[in-house]
């Protein structure tokens, strides 16, 4: 597992690390189950214009088909934002504790078409915990959501929120243990984990309900899963791999996110994969290998999928191919992207930058060029 679990983590950690991974995996494991068949991405690859986030914004994560895009920033400590579609002011997401964030820490993790976000909040002079919170609109003060509550809890964050209002995460507990969970309104149901194992953590919902994540088959094997209507279905690995995650799903159940393809456990041998109609399909990134990582992290309806490069750039993928976005810019910003967080409906796709190699991160948006 190359040193990396799935416990709790310092205050500098978390900032940079949000999700970690399940400790102890080093087998292998290949197994049935899947979602939808994905239909057939936007016919023509675009090329798209350049906007470069304010000077506060570090990242962007996130954007709904409205434009609407969150990410983290600086606002007297690190915070995250709303950036309302139309605007380039981000609005910092405050609680009742810290209403200007001069002492917390906020993570924006999801935003919904009503432009409700989820995320976490670490209490300025509490004890040093995550709490998963919901922000009900850009401005409103922060509400934790009650999962949870009682110590010795630490990491508790929300990963994903559908247009309903179902929000789904995942807590760590002091041992280290990952269980995963939905809240819909006042009512949190515990996600159940796949057979055989003892860990779990949800990253992503649909509008159908459907949960996706990851979960251990073993002590030493974690699987994509799914869930809906209260149960877990296995997603799969990649054949000789013995560690798989779903970290986006779009509305027709097609799933996308990183598996193994050796008994490496996380962030090892890892690649960029989509699940499909009970396949883990290898998108065959260019540059991925032993070393070198590649990662999908969003997928919109048309199937189209973004992600990062192993070479520290970022990709859109389409029909079978995938297209470093730096080609697809104009020439000459300077700005190099580093890598590719989120895709909406519009095709608009937002992610990070750095100001030639090596420099400071800003967030960019990168929208279809006419």
């Amino acid at each position: 597992m190359s040193g990396r679990t799935w416990g709790p983590r310092s205050r500098t950690t978390r900032r940079t690390a949000r999700l970690a991974g399940f400790a102890g995996v080093v087998a292998l494991s290949v197994t049935g189950g899947g979602v939808a068949a994905a239909p057939s991405a936007e016919a023509a690859t675009p090329h798209y214009t350049l906007t470069v986030a304010p000077d506060a914004v570090q990242r962007f994560t996130g954007i709904n088909d409205n434009g609407d895009i969150i990410g983290i920033g600086l606002s007297g400590s690190q915070a995250g934002f709303v950036i309302k579609a139309g605007t380039t002011t981000p609005v910092f997401l405050s609680t009742a504790a810290d209403p200007g964030n001069a002492h917390q820490f906020t993570d924006a993790h999801a935003i919904n078409g009503q432009g409700m976000v989820v995320g976490d909040i670490f209490p300025a002079g509490g004890p040093d915990i995550l709490r998963a919170a919901r922000w009900p609109s850009p401005g409103a003060t922060g509400v934790d959501l009650g999962v949870d509550p009682a110590q010795p809890f630490f990491d508790v964050e929300a990963t994903g929120i559908n247009d309903s209002g179902l929000i789904a995460g995942r807590t760590v507990d002091p041992a280290g243990k990952v269980t995963a969970w939905t809240v819909n309104g006042s009512t949190i149901t515990r996600l159940p984990f796949l057979p055989g194992g003892a860990q779990a953590r949800a990253r992503a919902v649909n509008n159908a309900g459907l949960v996706v994540g990851g979960s251990a088959v073993s002590a030493s094997v974690v699987s994509a899963a799914a869930w809906q209507h209260g149960r877990v279905r296995d997603l799969g690995v990649l054949p000789g791999g013995n560690f798989a995650e779903a970290v986006a799903v779009n509305s027709a159940g097609v799933a996308v996110g990183v598996s193994n393809n050796t008994p490496s456990g996380e962030g090892v041998s890892q690649r960029a994969v989509r699940f499909s109609g009970g396949t883990v399909t290898d998108l065959n990134i260019p540059g991925t290998g032993p070393i070198a990582n590649s990662t999908a992290n969003d997928i919109n309806d048309s199937g189209v999928i973004v992600g990062a490069l192993p070479s520290g750039g970022a990709y859109v993928y389409r029909d079978g191919t995938a297209t470093d976005l730096n080609t697809l810019v104009p020439a000459g910003t300077g700005f190099h992207i580093t890598n590719a967080t989120a895709i909406n409906n519009k095709g608009a796709i937002v992610g990070t930058a750095q100001k030639g190699f090596g420099g400071r991160t800003f967030g960019v948006l990168l929208t279809p060029a006419p």
